[in-house]
């Protein structure tokens, strides 16, 4: 998706669904912000601001690639746990041993690899399109 083609409202529809996901694993601003890679760019304490639907990031192509995945990693997540939504929050904070017994987060947190890598071991079809 081209970030010129979103709309105002689907910036702000996408930047609360993020806010959900991220709200939904418990994870701490900090990480959220690092994962968004807006770190330095966005206060932690702002965010508030951004999870009520009052404002929308500022959408630029590194940032909606990292959306994508985001969003692809719940949804994988809401696949392979389908009755219990609560356990993704403990399976990206658990060790895995194909991670090197590193925490799905700990992939996450270090870059567009990492988050790529996870997405990849959730989701096998995307494995296939690169």
């Amino acid at each position: 998706m081209n970030v010129l083609a979103l709309s105002d409202t689907e910036k702000l529809q996408l930047t609360f669904r993020l806010s959900q996901i991220l709200e939904n694993w418990h994870l701490e601003d900090a990480e959220q912000l690092q994962l968004l890679g807006l770190n330095g760019v966005i206060k932690p304490r702002h965010l508030y601001k951004y999870r009520r639907g009052e404002h929308s990031f500022d959408f630029s192509e590194q940032l909606l690639k990292r959306a994508e995945i985001l969003v692809g990693i719940d949804e994988s997540l809401g696949t392979t746990f389908p009755s219990n939504k609560e356990y993704a929050s403990v399976w990206l904070k658990r060790t895995v041993k194909k991670f090197k017994h590193k925490t799905p987060l700990e992939l996450m947190l270090s870059g567009d690899a990492g988050m790529t890598r996870v997405w990849h071991f959730l989701d096998c079809t995307q494995g296939w399109k690169n």
